[in-house]
């Protein structure tokens, strides 16, 4: 029997009902009034959340049959349904109806260390020739772009740390290459831990804060 029958359910409402029990504070709020019914105080202090936060999750559960609610004298006391209990349970059967999570398009970025690494040193070589021939550039906006474009390939840490550290070697090995300037191995370490610093003090934000969106956007790398 298909779920859609048994259970009077189509299929957008099949995914509002599996997108409400994804969220934790409902499912707690179901599981809760699964031991016994409560008020909406009892449910707020049962899942430690404020009372008006409580109010909307209950509004929807009520919308989507999940929940019940009854007077009782001057107090208002929220019950479980069948339905909510067949999925705190694990009995409603299989269906023939496709949930798919609506990721953003290009949900899903494809990306690998090698991939990464040559990104960044294409980058850091093409800020090179333009600072050094063309238009001087200063290196904090280089540290920028650099952030706002690698830190989103880099799932992990260390892959943006080698990126940084990569970029920060090529800044301090070109110059004398290019420009023919003999440095000293003092000028040499002193020109890498300043472009290390700069480059990671711009692009190491940018990477926490770009993770954060992306996983609130269920973007995967």
């Amino acid at each position: 029997m298909r779920l859609s029958k048994k259970y009077g359910m189509e299929g957008e409402e099949l995914r509002e009902i599996l997108d409400a029990l994804s969220e934790r504070t409902r499912y707690s709020i179901l599981e809760a009034l699964s031991q016994k019914p409560m008020t909406g105080d009892e449910i707020a202090e049962s899942v430690n959340r404020s009372r008006s936060t409580v109010e909307s999750h209950l509004s929807l559960l009520l919308r989507l049959g999940l929940i019940s609610r009854r007077r009782d004298d001057k107090r208002y006391l929220y019950e479980i349904t069948p339905k909510a209990e067949a999925w705190l349970n694990q009995e409603v059967p299989k269906t023939d109806i496709t949930i798919e999570k609506k990721y953003p398009k290009f949900g899903r970025l494809s990306s690998s260390l090698p991939l990464t690494l040559t990104l960044a040193m294409a980058m850091t070589m093409m800020y090179f020739f333009i600072n050094s021939f063309f238009i001087p550039v200063p290196l904090w906006l280089f540290s920028l772009l650099f952030g706002l474009l690698i830190a989103p390939l880099c799932p992990i840490l260390r892959r943006l740390l080698l990126s940084i550290l990569s970029s920060a070697l090529i800044l301090s090995i070109l110059p004398p290459l290019f420009i023919f300037q003999s440095n000293s191995l003092l000028e040499f370490f002193l020109s890498f831990l300043v472009s290390l610093s700069l480059i990671a003090a711009i692009s190491l934000p940018l990477w926490y804060v770009s993770r954060l969106l992306m996983n609130r956007a269920r973007i995967r790398v």
